[in-house]
């Protein structure tokens, strides 16, 4: 009697461990699929965010293009600029130029605008 109380309890005792493994395994295995899905779905964000931060980077440029062109040929028309409106038109060309790879388009423009007369305050 001892002999198959033995059997059955240790019979039970790895039916249960087994049990436990099975679940830890399909627990593992969950983690790790969720992680696998996790990461596609960063990759799938991120190629959206690039391609919105390319939109958002070439609307700046032909605003900073249209602006800067619209307000140099009015210093020009005019023949003189305040020195504050060429500073922040400069730096604007700056940013266009540099920061956002403008093509070169204003530069004739803006070494004419650099080369008028500054007005006097007063």
């Amino acid at each position: 009697m001892e002999f198959w109380i033995a059997v059955l309890t240790g019979g039970a005792a790895v039916a249960l461990i087994q049990s436990i493994f099975g679940i830890v395994r399909f627990k593992m295995e969950r983690k790790a699929k969720k992680e696998d899905s996790a990461g596609e779905n960063i990759e799938k964000k991120l190629a959206v965010i690039e391609r919105q931060n390319t939109v958002q980077c070439t609307a700046l440029r032909h605003l900073l293009y249209d602006r800067i062109r619209w307000q140099g040929q009015a210093y020009i028309a005019q023949g003189e600029i305040d020195f504050d409106d060429r500073r922040i038109l400069n730096s604007m060309h700056d940013v266009y130029h540099n920061g956002l790879q403008g093509n070169g388009d204003l530069d004739n423009l803006m070494t004419e605008v650099n080369t008028l007369k500054l007005k006097q305050k007063g």
